[in-house]
């Protein structure tokens, strides 16, 4: 008789068993890395949408004559358009006539409108806006804006 030569049953059992564990530590790394990526691109996506809503209100505050407080939000009167800004829950939407709406994705809370150190609950001309952005369950981050007028706008 003759003897072949080949692996025991216990030596591919030990293999595959190794194999299984290097296949599992593979694809537990895999997933942990994927999802601190996928944080790491929402946290992002969240800081570049709060400094995007920061940059463009405050060229629209400063280039306004007029701002005034509505129902739902404010409304910028600039030379020749009227910007009107809408805070719904889990976003801001910057709305100009005939042109766009831009949608910024941020979760917004505690909106304050004043004028003259005094809170403006009603449809009124406004020259303080403050509001809190949630970046997420720790980060909530302030953003004030101010409007200095000049006599000839508050009297038009």
């Amino acid at each position: 008789m003759k003897k072949i030569n080949a692996y025991t049953l216990m030596e591919v059992t030990v293999a595959m068993l190794l194999s299984a564990i290097c296949i599992g530590i593979a694809y537990s790394a895999y997933d942990i890395i994927g999802n601190y990526y996928r944080s790491f691109q929402q946290k992002n996506e969240k800081a570049d949408a709060l400094l995007s809503i920061r940059e463009v209100l405050s060229k629209d505050f400063q280039k306004s004559k007029l701002v005034l407080n509505t129902t739902d939000g404010i409304l910028l009167d600039q030379d020749s358009l009227s910007i009107q800004y809408v805070f719904e829950a889990d976003q801001i939407l910057r709305k100009t006539p005939s042109l766009r709406v831009d949608t910024f994705k941020v979760i917004w809370k505690d909106r304050y409108v004043g004028f003259e150190g005094t809170e403006i609950l009603e449809p009124d001309t406004i020259d303080l806006l403050k509001l809190k952005i949630t970046l997420d369950q720790h980060s909530v981050v302030p953003l004030t804006f101010y409007k200095h007028y000049s006599a000839q706008n508050l009297f038009q």
